[in-house]
């Protein structure tokens, strides 16, 4: 049986300066308008670790995530929030499987299981990260410096209780 506190899951995800609402509301017969850069907008990338109880190691990088940035993430990020018998779950992206992610989690006593492909059900951050996205949707931030700000206002909203239940709906054992 795996313990839930033991387990640490990481993933990554896109955010942009072009995020909107899908939906809105205006009064009958007036057209709700909103504003998003046509053409031009910024990407950065969000990545974090999730645990029964909290957010941790969160990082925002500028571009995509590729094998090396990873690396550095895990050896200076991830790695100083991990103890001994954590089990680090990823899924199969090929960032996640650059020489020295395995050996630097181990390092510090922990071990590396990947999920199975195309399972995100398997995997409780993709819950925070849905939650993540709409509150960005909601602030509509149009700047680098703006979703760094909202970023940095979200981590602190999840709750324990909240962190617990994404790994409860994920199917892990209840805490």
């Amino acid at each position: 049986m795996l313990d839930p506190a033991r387990l640490v899951f990481v993933d990554e995800t896109a955010v942009s300066t072009n995020l909107v609402r899908l939906r809105g509301r205006a009064p009958c017969g007036v057209r709700l308008i909103g504003r998003v850069p046509l053409g031009e907008w910024k990407t950065i990338t969000f990545v974090a670790a999730l645990r029964h109880n909290k957010m941790v190691a969160p990082t925002v990088i500028e571009g995509a995530m590729t094998g090396e940035i990873f690396l550095a993430y895990v050896q200076q990020f991830l790695a100083p929030t991990l103890r001994r018998n954590d089990i680090v779950m990823m899924d199969n992206y090929a960032a996640h499987k650059v020489v020295g992610v395995r050996e630097a989690i181990e390092k510090v006593g922990a071990t590396v299981r990947y999920l199975p492909k195309y399972s995100p059900d398997l995997n409780p951050i993709e819950l925070t990260y849905s939650k993540f996205k709409e509150f960005l949707r909601k602030v509509a931030a149009r700047t680098v410096r703006g979703l760094y700000r909202a970023i940095r206002s979200f981590v602190p909203q999840l709750s324990p209780q909240e962190c617990t239940n994404y790994f409860e709906h994920a199917g892990y054992v209840s805490i």
